[in-house]
C-alpha cells in the first residue's frame, strides 16, 4: 500500500477524490490536512470530516491548514458558485456528534513536515487545493524535496484553456506565488491537470448506480453532485443528463493506476507577474530553456476505464471500521 496525505478543500470533487482513495486498497490514508478554496478553511475543515463521518472512518487525523494565499486577498466568493455555500453542494451533510480531537492543535504544514521527514521515501502527497501549504513547508523544511515519495497535483493546463482564467485552473490561479514555490522545490512532482481533468466525465449512467447504492458515501456525493452539475450545464460544459467531471478524482487515480494516463517530462513555470496569464502553467515543450523537467505533466488518460474503477469502488465501497 502507498502510504498517503491528502492535501485538500473540500469541495464535491474533492469529496469524490478522498472517497476513491478510502475505497482503494493501493492506498493508505495517513491523514488529510485542510487548505482553503473551494470554501473559507474552517468549511473546508468540517467537510473533510463530514467525509470521513460517511464512510466511517474518524480514524483518519485532520489537520487545519493555511487561511489564506501567501501574498494575495482571499477570494471572498470563493467557490460557491461551483460548490454551494457549504462547498458540499448546500446538503448541510451532518458532521460526526462528537469531533474527535487527534491533532491537539498541531498545524498541517508541520504534519506535513513531520510525517514525511519520519519516513524517508515513503509518504505521498495528493494536493487537492491549493498549494499554500506545501509551499510553506518546503520553505521551512527544504529537505522534504529530497525525502517525499512524490506530490502529485491536481490543476495546470498546458494544451487546454483555463477554468479559472483564460489560462490558468483555479488551484495556480488562486495562489500562483505558493505554485511557483513548489515548482521549483525539486521536489518529485506530477501534473494532473486540466489537460486530463476535461475529458474524465463520469457518465448520467454510472452516477446513476452511485444513487441507487444507498451506501452513506453514496448518499453524500447523490446529494452533493446536482449543485456540481448545474454549474457545468450553466457553463456550457456538459448537456443535461450528460454526468459531472470530478476533477479532483483523476489525481487519485494516478496514484492508484499510473498506466491510465499517458505524460511528459518537462520543465514547467507557473507565471506571478502578469495580471493577464497569473497561475498558468508555461511548460517548456521543445526544450527551448535547456532546463531539464521539474514535472511529470499528464496529457492523456483512459478516461472509461478511470471512471469505470472509479463507480466500481464507490458503489462497492464498505468502512473499513464498520464492514
Amino acid at each position: 500500500m502507498k502510504r498517503v496525505i491528502i492535501d485538500t478543500d473540500p469541495g464535491i470533487d474533492d469529496a469524490a477524490a478522498i472517497l476513491l482513495a478510502l475505497a482503494s486498497p493501493e492506498l493508505s490514508v495517513e491523514a488529510i490536512t485542510t487548505i482553503y478554496g473551494n470554501g473559507p478553511l474552517d468549511v473546508c475543515t468540517s467537510n473533510a470530516l463530514r467525509i470521513l463521518y460517511a464512510a466511517g472512518r474518524l480514524d483518519i487525523p485532520v489537520y487545519r491548514g493555511v487561511a489564506k494565499p501567501l501574498l494575495r486577498d482571499c477570494n471572498d466568493g470563493w467557490a460557491s458558485h461551483v460548490h454551494g455555500k457549504d462547498a458540499l453542494g448546500n446538503t448541510d451533510f451532518p458532521l460526526p456528534p462528537e469531533q474527535p480531537d487527534w491533532t491537539n492543535g498541531r498545524h498541517a504544514v508541520l504534519e506535513i513536515i513531520n510525517r514525511v521527514m519520519a519516513s524517508p521515501g515513503e509518504i505521498m502527497v495528493l494536493a487537492l487545493g491549493r498549494m499554500t501549504n506545501l509551499a510553506l513547508a518546503f520553505s521551512i523544511e527544504p529537505r522534504l524535496a529530497g525525502t517525499v515519495a512524490e506530490v502529485i497535483l491536481m490543476g495546470g493546463a498546458v494544451q487546454v484553456p483555463g477554468n479559472a482564467s483564460l489560462v490558468a485552473s483555479a488551484n495556480l490561479y488562486e495562489d500562483p506565488e505558493a505554485a511557483s514555490m513548489l515548482y521549483c522545490s525539486g521536489a518529485p512532482l506530477v501534473q494532473v491537470g486540466l489537460d486530463v481533468c476535461d475529458t474524465v466525465t463520469v457518465s448520467e449512467g454510472q452516477l446513476k448506480q452511485i444513487n441507487q447504492a444507498g451506501n452513506p458515501t453514496c448518499r453524500l456525493l447523490a446529494a452533493a453532485t446536482p449543485f456540481l452539475q448545474a454549474y457545468y450545464q450553466g457553463r456550457g460544459r456538459l448537456a443535461a443528463g450528460g454526468g459531472v467531471h470530478y476533477n479532483d478524482v483523476p489525481a487519485v487515480a494516478f496514484a492508484i493506476d499510473r498506466s491510465l494516463f499517458q505524460w511528459r517530462d518537462l520543465y514547467v513555470s507557473v507565471e506571478t507577474q502578469s495580471d493577464l496569464t497569473r497561475g498558468q502553467t508555461v511548460a517548456d515543450q521543445r526544450n527551448l530553456t535547456g532546463r531539464p523537467p521539474n514535472a511529470r505533466v499528464c496529457l492523456e488518460v483512459d478516461a472509461p476505464r478511470l471512471t469505470a474503477m472509479f463507480t466500481e469502488r464507490i458503489v462497492g465501497y464498505r468502512s473499513l471500521l464498520n464492514p
